[in-house]
């Protein structure tokens, strides 16, 4: 496959995004090219035409080729790898497989993603687990996380110290504020403690380099409809095998064997090949993926667009609302996310879900464009994302918009 390596708004007709958007929010659902969806819908024509032949036998052969693909990029061993179908999924399995004892501490992050906060919470009210949360408030220089984390861990341990901090979930790129999170090094500091570590990593694979054999988490999980173009409804589950005796998928299948099989591991795999009757074409699309992005000129050419664009989109728009992107000194918080507070006071003193819902609607309805607004450290931000697709016209669209529609929401 051979295309042009020019970026920007010349490869929008690639992908199925209407003419006239200006999409910026590539991070919440990901934009899966054409291409790609030949190769899902050949799957899906495939499993209709025999659907024995292909789900007794052929999808197993598939899968396997694409999973061997996938352990490559990723650089860990394939058997270590499990398909989910996103990551939420993948961070319920590890969580809710029970190795958690009444009592257990989990370590957390105030800047977890919605949906996995929850999961925690759902462990501390069902499972009587004990949430300790590190408070966050960015920007922030990475070792003032880490010191942060190592004196909230020494403080518990001072504390109860017979009471051992399990495991500690944390992101790789957080969803909101969209920053890089020094996961790696919180992976080594937490394994001085002995507790387990659960990357969430739902941003990661595709807008940044992972090496999961040298950071070497406990167990790691990320989308691949994001920011790797695959179609929505695939993500995968790295478990070293160290661990797999530990884990189950959320859906307890034919291959469960029993907490107190000697080899508990020997049935990961085969635990997590079958969910049960499902469309697996999502998963089947890794390879097309793959091709398609070494057709644009691999992984380094295009995260190093990406990563450049947000930085100077993120400015562009900074600029012009006469404020700044959320950055630290180490400029290590932007990949392919960039956060600009905005200039709001909130004369009408709206509620905070008024206030994201009427910005949300008037950039998808009014604006032709989107962008994700949150609260942080009680200021406003928009995160935004930058993509293949996407060129600096796009960011300038976009502050001119905004600038509009906050006008309008303070009237």
């Amino acid at each position: 496959m051979t295309k042009s390596t020019s970026f920007g708004r010349v490869l929008r007709p690639e992908f199925y995004l209407e003419d006239g958007y200006v999409p910026l929010n590539h991070g919440s659902f990901g934009a899966c090219p054409q291409s790609i969806y030949t190769t899902y819908r050949h799957y899906q024509e495939e499993s209709e035409k025999h659907p024995d032949r292909f789900l007794k036998r052929e999808v197993f052969k598939d899968l396997e080729k694409n999973r061997d693909s996938l352990a490559e990029l990723v650089q860990c061993n394939s058997q270590e790898v499990a398909f989910v179908v996103n990551a939420s999924y993948g961070i319920n399995s590890v969580l809710r497989s029970g190795f958690l004892k009444p009592g257990d501490k989990v370590l957390c992050f105030s800047t977890a993603y919605n949906a996995v906060e929850r999961t925690m919470v759902f462990l501390q009210d069902a499972h009587q687990s004990r949430l300790v949360t590190v408070e966050l408030k960015y920007p922030m220089l990475d070792q003032e996380i880490l010191d942060l984390t190592r004196q909230t861990i020494e403080r518990e341990l001072a504390k109860d110290p017979d009471v051992p901090v399990r495991i500690a979930v944390f992101d790789a790129i957080s969803s909101v504020p969209g920053v890089r999170f020094p996961f790696e090094a919180m992976i080594k500091l937490v394994r001085e403690y002995n507790i387990l570590s659960l990357v969430d990593g739902a941003h990661a694979i595709g807008q940044i380099p992972l090496n999961l054999k040298e950071a070497d988490p406990d167990f790691f999980v990320s989308n691949l409809h994001k920011w790797a173009f695959c179609p929505r409804g695939s993500a995968f589950l790295y478990v070293p095998k160290r661990n797999q005796g530990l884990i189950h998928p959320s859906v307890i299948n034919y291959a469960y064997q029993g907490e107190k099989t000697q080899n508990a591991a020997a049935t990961f795999e085969a635990e997590f090949a079958w969910p049960g009757t499902v469309n697996f074409s999502s998963f089947l699309c890794i390879n097309a993926a793959l091709d398609f992005r070494k057709s644009l000129g691999g992984e380094e050419i295009i995260q190093k667009y990406c990563n450049d664009l947000a930085r100077q989109g993120g400015k562009l728009v900074a600029d012009t609302l006469g404020t700044e992107v959320l950055e630290n000194c180490d400029k290590t918080l932007t990949v392919a996310m960039t956060n600009i507070r905005l200039p709001f006071e909130n004369k009408r003193n709206l509620s905070d879900a008024k206030i994201i819902n009427t910005l949300i609607d008037k950039c998808i309805y009014e604006h032709n464009t989107i962008c994700s607004p949150y609260k942080h450290n009680d200021k406003w931000f928009i995160r935004l994302s930058a993509q293949v697709y996407n060129d600096l016209n796009d960011f300038e669209y976009f502050a001119k918009e905004i600038e509009q529609i906050l006008k309008e929401l303070d009237e």
